[in-house]
């Protein structure tokens, strides 16, 4: 309990502790030790001159894994030493390996690997890009050793005594303990850390912590063949790419929670506390339910109810998953004048986050519902919003479990009536990569495919929430690349004679909105027929069709360079693409040193202009028209742009 306070005072204590451990993280990895081209992993692990491995060694051909690591692939291993395993040992009464189960055996090296190589080098604070081989991602943090200096650890508790040893299939970590991610469901996870209890009071009361509990779902089947293995081969824009299909559907969760510290600041103490603050908040966020639903806690309209859900999403994020922090990805974000920006609905129905990376925030880090102006330093903050704890800030508290993960979150979390009318009234553009939790949860979300990787991740109609779509469509969400012509350099790609509807994310109040997809024209899109409605029964279409095929140059959609004209004409000539239908890409994102707004291949669609409630569902079908089924379609970027936005006297801005 005194190291738990500890931490979370720590935590709080302000700017220096979170300078000095983004110093921690910015400081140069080190890099390769050593470059063992003579040897494979099984090899280095018998050989290795400075550490003993042979428990390791042991387990691994016990749970016949030691053939693999003499072959040809690609491999992270996380190689525990001798004295590890016995400690491992120890703490689980075993005497020895062969007292090990087979079946545990099985779990420590399957833990211990991952089916790619990943250097410290390449990454940053929160989760390695891929998961080990029982599907679960382990952390990567920092801390400081008894000698201050800086420590890299695997799931807090690993310390990585030396890293980035390469041999002929792939890198070697030595680990000072036994990795063993934590076997409870969420909502357990959260009962066993006392510096959270008022939340985790609240979290029974309204019984959602009973929506948290799912894992694996067993209705789920696999296609055939070796759709889960070599993938489905394609061709989308200029590339031919493997649609890889999932081999299990995981159900995983995300909780933000504040510490009970954070409530005392607000004079919160006991239970009745909160549910009073929740009243205060939720009553005026939602003034048509009155007070009708104040003492049935597990009615999703009551405010405590909403103020649970809230902090609850049905997506998996480590750290660094809501914002992009691939290296080469962030280079591409005109940071200057716009921050890094994604958007994800929560449990709380009709409700949304607004996740950004601030280049100037101070502390700076990941904020949720921030609202900040960029442009005018040295402070850009119109609404502080909520600061989520990276790892370093949470030193030996287990974060994640089975079936999700949480994160300690600065201030307290709300969908208060300034968040959904300030903090929200913007242009919300969704990555389309967002817009079901299977894109995220299945791991096709944040892959990094780099410059010769063409994986992608298959998705199968049924079981792809939000989605339908038909058995001539081939659906996969594209890896992120740094050259791609997409927002965040992935896509959402749609292919075949296709036809598909998704639920829209919802918006934050009342009125008129656009609502726009991102896409590059190519001419080896299809012809679409856009529908929208409240219903997926009941839609209309849009317009006449859209040939995603014809270029931004083409008089039917007007593309013009802003450098030939004045302001005025700008202005004037913007306009003449509204009235077609279109709009030039968003000046907040580069691709090959091109921004978009400055490239005819990166467009806007509008698709329609509706009276939206804050309190529907609205649905968008695209029905592929011609007869090709090698025809694709492209959801790059998703906008739901309020009138109070694109329909201002200031007009609306051109990132």
């Amino acid at each position: 309990m005194d190291k738990i306070r500890s931490v979370v005072a720590k935590a709080l204590s302000g700017v220096a502790l979170v300078f000095a451990l983004n110093g921690c993280l910015d400081e140069m990895h080190p890099g390769s030790y050593y470059t063992f081209e003579d040897h494979t992993i099984s090899s280095f692990l018998e050989e290795n001159g400075v550490y003993d491995f042979s428990l390791f060694i042991e387990i691994l051909k016990k749970a016949h894994l030691w053939g693999e690591m003499a072959t040809y692939g690609e491999y992270t291993c996380f190689a525990p030493t001798n004295e590890a395993i016995e400690q491992y040992m120890r703490e689980k009464g075993y005497s020895s390996v062969a007292d090990i189960p087979v079946i545990v055996c099985d779990t420590i090296g399957q833990t211990h690997l991952l089916d790619n190589p990943y250097f410290t080098t390449d990454l940053v604070e929160g989760a390695f890009p891929a998961p080990n081989r029982l599907d679960r991602y382990l952390s990567f943090s920092c801390d400081y050793g008894p000698d201050s200096s800086a420590r890299y650890y695997v799931n807090k508790d690993s310390w990585l005594m030396r890293m980035n040893d390469t041999v002929q299939n792939g890198v070697v970590h030595v680990v000072d303990r036994v990795i063993e991610p934590s076997t409870l469901m969420l909502p357990e996870l959260l009962a066993t850390d006392s510096a959270i209890s008022l939340f985790y009071k609240a979290l029974i009361l309204t019984h959602m912590n009973d929506s948290l509990e799912k894992y694996m779902d067993l209705n789920y089947r696999a296609p055939g063949g070796d759709s889960c293995t070599i993938g489905v081969y394609y061709h989308t824009g200029n590339e031919w790419e493997y649609a890889i299909f999932p081999e299990k559907r995981y159900f995983k969760y995300t909780a933000f929670v504040e510490p009970d510290s954070v409530y005392h600041k607000h004079g919160i103490y006991t239970l009745d506390d909160l549910i009073q603050y929740a009243k205060d908040v939720y009553h005026e966020s939602y003034p048509a339910d009155g007070t009708q639903y104040d003492d049935d806690y597990t009615d999703r309209r009551n405010p405590l109810n909403r103020f649970v859900s809230y902090h609850l999403l049905e997506f998996y994020g480590q750290y660094d998953a809501w914002n992009v922090t691939n290296r080469n990805i962030i280079g591409n974000f005109e940071r200057g004048v716009w921050d890094i920006e994604d958007f994800f609905e929560t449990i709380l129905p009709h409700s949304f986050m607004r996740f950004c990376t601030p280049q100037r925030a101070n502390p700076n880090g990941i904020y949720i519902n921030r609202k900040g102006d960029p442009k005018n330093p040295p402070t850009d903050d119109l609404t502080r919003g909520v600061r989520i704890y990276s790892p370093s800030e949470m030193p030996g508290i287990q974060q994640d479990a089975l079936n999700g993960i949480y994160h300690y979150v600065d201030e307290i979390l709300v969908y208060s009536h300034d968040v959904r009318n300030v903090v929200l009234n913007t242009r919300i553009r969704y990555d389309c990569t967002t817009m079901s939790p299977d894109f995220v949860n299945s791991g096709g979300r944040n892959r990094y495919g780099g410059p010769n990787e063409n994986q992608c991740t298959g998705m199968i109609n049924g079981f792809t929430k939000w989605w339908s779509f038909s058995p001539e469509t081939l659906l996969s969400i594209r890896s992120r690349h740094q050259y791609f012509a997409s927002y965040q350099g992935d896509e959402v790609i749609l292919q075949g004679i296709y036809d598909a509807t998704v639920k829209l994310p919802p918006v934050p109040f009342d009125g008129t909105y656009e609502v726009r997809v991102g896409y590059p024209p190519m001419t080896s899109r299809g012809i679409i027929q856009a529908y929208f409605g409240a219903s997926p029964d009941q839609m209309d279409p849009t317009d006449i069709p859209t040939d995603l095929r014809v270029g931004g140059d083409n008089p039917e959609i007007g593309w013009f360079s802003d450098g030939d004209y004045t302001e005025d004409e700008i202005r004037l000539l913007e306009k003449g693409m509204r009235n077609r239908g279109y709009m030039k890409g968003p000046g907040a994102y580069t691709f090959s040193g091109t921004n978009f707004r400055a490239n005819r291949g990166t467009l806007r669609k509008i698709i329609t202009t509706q009276y939206m409630s804050a309190e529907a569902d609205y649905y968008l079908r695209v029905r592929q028209l011609m007869d090709n089924n090698m025809a694709e379609m492209v959801y790059d970027y998703l906008e739901l742009v309020p009138k109070t936005v694109w329909g201002s006297d200031e007009g609306e801005n051109i990132y």
